[in-house]
């Protein structure tokens, strides 16, 4: 007994310390997941660039904890640049920034959760909804709306983020097979209807995005 005893104040403080690290101090939420896809460290200029994979859109406070724990292992920079991308936007513009230079500092650049609710109403619009997209990439975060007014002409209605809206007239017609859509910009620019139901977006270089099909 006595032996079992003098185990079990040895034992204790370990098993407090495991629970504690267990529980964790992190504020991150259980299922937002983030991995490092690269960092490009320069000691000369004291600063590094990470750039991170989210599985999905998160807040401000949350940005702000990942910061904070890669931050920990990072100290020895005075500038720490961290890029963040989220599912469906592989490349061009971050959907958010946190940057130590050397004090943090949050930006999300792109919509979050809230705005996409807002961008993708339809509430004011009067016809026939055909269907909607989302561009992380190249619009961020903008719903793109396609429908047929109360006229039956068929529209897509571009919504930012701050609310703006951008409305034309498109031209339907057949491209190998496909559905493309004109508006006459002056850019050449147009979209194709692709074989998963996202909405691909080119222009005189060719595919230049593609929107997710929200509905």
């Amino acid at each position: 007994m006595i032996i079992e005893l003098k185990y079990y104040r040895k034992i204790t403080p370990i098993l407090i310390v495991l629970f504690s690290t267990a529980c964790g101090n992190s504020k991150i939420p259980d299922d937002v997941k983030w991995e490092i896809t690269k960092e490009e460290p320069n000691n000369a200029f004291s600063k590094d660039n990470l750039e991170i994979k989210l599985n999905k859109k998160v807040d401000e406070t949350t940005l702000k904890e990942i910061a904070l724990e890669l931050r920990k292992d990072r100290k020895q920079y005075d500038n720490l640049w961290i890029f963040y991308r989220i599912p469906n936007m592989t490349n061009g513009l971050a959907w958010a920034t946190t940057h130590f230079t050397p004090d943090l500092r949050v930006e999300i650049i792109g919509s979050t959760a809230a705005d996409d609710i807002e961008t993708s109403k339809t509430t004011d619009i009067d016809g026939k909804i055909l269907g909607k997209w989302r561009s992380e990439k190249s619009l961020m975060g903008a719903a793109l709306i396609l429908f047929k007014d109360s006229g039956n002409k068929l529209k897509m209605r571009i919504v930012f983020k701050d609310g703006e809206k951008m409305e034309s007239k498109i031209m339907e017609s057949k491209q190998e097979g496909q559905i493309r859509y004109d508006d006459d910009n002056e850019y050449g620019e147009y979209y194709i209807l692709e074989a998963n139901g996202n909405l691909g977006m080119y222009g005189k270089d060719g595919k230049f995005d593609e929107a997710i099909k929200i509905e």
